[in-house]
Parts: C-alpha cells; structure tokens; sequence
C-alpha cells in the first residue's frame, strides 16, 4: 500500500515528540514507560501481532497458549526497550557504550588482523543496534541498510548512524552499485555488519529454521566468498543490568568447489546457531518478520523431507 506524506509526517513528529519525552526521565522510568507502551501496542495497536503469535506457536510446538503469549507480550517489551535505549545511547559517551559490551575480543582481533575485513554475521536479536554501535568504537564498521518505507525516519536513522561513524551501505537485491560498495568496504578491512534473518524471497536459499523451510540470503556468505574474509556469527543476549553478552564464534568457510553448495553449509550453520541461541531467550527475537513468508519449490521440500 502506498504512503502518504500526511501519514510520514504524523509518523515522524510523533516519534520526535516520543523522544522529546524520553530524553526527560532517567533510563529506568524510560524503561518503565516503555512497557506501558509496549502493551498498549500489544492489547490496542496489535499490528504484525496474529503474525507474532503464529510464529512463536510453530516455531515451539511444544509451548501452551499461555506461554505463546507471554513470549509475544514480552517480544513487544524487548522492541520497545531497543527503541528507548537507542535514544539513550546518543547521550552516552564511547567508554560508556564500550562497557555495555561484553565479548571475547581476542576472537575478532584474529580475523579483523588477517586484513581483508571480516563479515559479522548478526540478527534481529538482543539489542542489535547497540551490539553495531559498540563495536564500532573499537573497529571501523560498515552497515548494510535497507531503506524504511518512512522517507522521514529513514534520514533520521540515517543521519544518527553517520554521525556515530558508521559506513552506510544502502542495499537492493541485484544492485551492482550497492555490490561494489560492499567489496570496497571489505578490501579497506572493514568489518561488514549483516542481520541475515529475514525473509530474502525467491533469491534466496531455502533452508531449515525452526523445523521449516526459510528463505535465508545469500549475499553474507557471496560476500565472504568473494572478498575471502571471514566470517563470525555474534548474537548478543540482553542482561538484567542492560548490557549485553555477545556469543560470537568464528564460522569456517568451506571450499567444495561448488560456490552454491559453500553458501549452503554457511547460512545452515548460521541458521543453527541463530536457532539455538533463540530457543534460550525467545523474547529477544524479532518474532514480527514474516520469516516463513516465501515458499520453496518442490526440489528444496523434496531435499527437506529427506532430512527430516
């Protein structure tokens, strides 16, 4: 559906008029704030909600209605909170935001010191705004984009991600500009920052994610192929003091011969440890994706029963 500019406008100014409030209560009122939001949007604005519900209930078959729903209040919860804390993090001062952090460096040091950059394969999970952030005040750090469907909000999330320093990638599937950019990123020893969870369509590789098929994207493993950089997968999990505790492990990037058969292995293992990091703390997911919404066709469902 197309947008107006009357809807942007009323978008933009009441989410600057959000802020505007946030910035004037300390970061635990925010927070409190920010739960009462998040179940008004839960009970009164449920948009993607039948969508969160669904996956949840698929993806664990084993869970009771009531516990369905608690992972979605509290999903609502999560999301509101990322929102707040990325208000909260524009006041923070770099030793502040480096303490927020905690992972073992010596893993990225490895692969970042090897000079032809590093992919750091990430999702839609924790606080990944803040995981992004963080690293860059170590590290110079390049982020593939998509645009938002708001013109004024995208300059506004665009200008915030300039002024922390960020290299910003605006990406299209089949763009050649947007490719290049990303290898140029890369041969300057960048560190390429992913969320490769979402939903890539029939472009990309179908592959099994909570007991399903989905689409995965390509375009992480291409990179790393073709820039011979490699790759970490790093999900940070949120604490109950707001810090986050980064699992990152190096994934090895297999050479069959068979470039289609590589990014296969890769996003599998991606999708694996993605899948199990969420099975311990569910509420930190993005459960709004429409993550099941392409179909494979019938040699991926026929290769899936196999498996299964």
């Amino acid at each position: 559906m197309k947008r107006n500019k009357l809807q942007n406008y009323a978008e933009y100014y009441g989410l600057k008029v959000l802020i505007f409030i946030i910035c004037l209560l300390r970061r635990h009122a925010a927070h409190a704030l920010g739960t009462i939001i998040a179940l008004i949007m839960y009970y009164f604005i449920p948009v993607r909600k039948k969508e969160t519900l669904k996956n949840i209930s698929l993806s664990f078959p084993e869970k009771s209605e009531k516990e369905v729903k608690l992972i979605a209040k509290n999903t609502y919860k999560n999301f509101v909170k990322i929102l707040i804390d990325m208000v909260f993090i524009s006041k923070m001062s770099d030793k502040e935001i480096e303490k927020l952090l905690i992972f073992d460096e010596d893993i990225i040091k490895k692969a970042f010191n090897k000079g032809k950059g590093l992919v750091l394969l990430s999702a839609h999970f924790g606080n990944w705004e803040l995981s992004a952030l963080a690293f860059s005040k170590k590290y110079p750090v390049a982020l593939i984009i998509a645009k938002q469907s708001n013109s004024f909000i995208d300059n506004m999330i665009s200008n915030f991600r300039m002024k922390e320093g960020f290299n910003i990638i605006g990406f299209q599937r089949d763009d050649k500009i947007s490719f290049r950019g990303v290898m140029k990123a890369l041969k300057k020893n960048h560190i390429l920052a992913i969320l490769g969870d979402q939903d890539a369509g029939a472009q990309g590789v179908f592959l099994p994610f909570f007991g399903r098929l989905a689409s995965t994207p390509k375009g992480p493993a291409f990179f790393a192929i073709h820039a011979g950089s490699p790759i970490i997968t790093a999900f940070g999990v949120v604490q109950k003091d707001g810090s986050m505790k980064m699992e990152i492990e190096e994934l090895e990037i297999p050479n069959t011969g068979n470039e289609e058969k590589d990014i296969e292995i890769i996003n599998t293992i991606y999708n694996q440890r993605l899948e199990a990091v969420i099975r311990k703390n569910p509420e930190q997911w993005f459960w709004f994706h429409r993550r099941w919404n392409t179909r494979p066709g019938k040699k991926y469902k026929k290769r899936f029963d196999k498996q299964t």
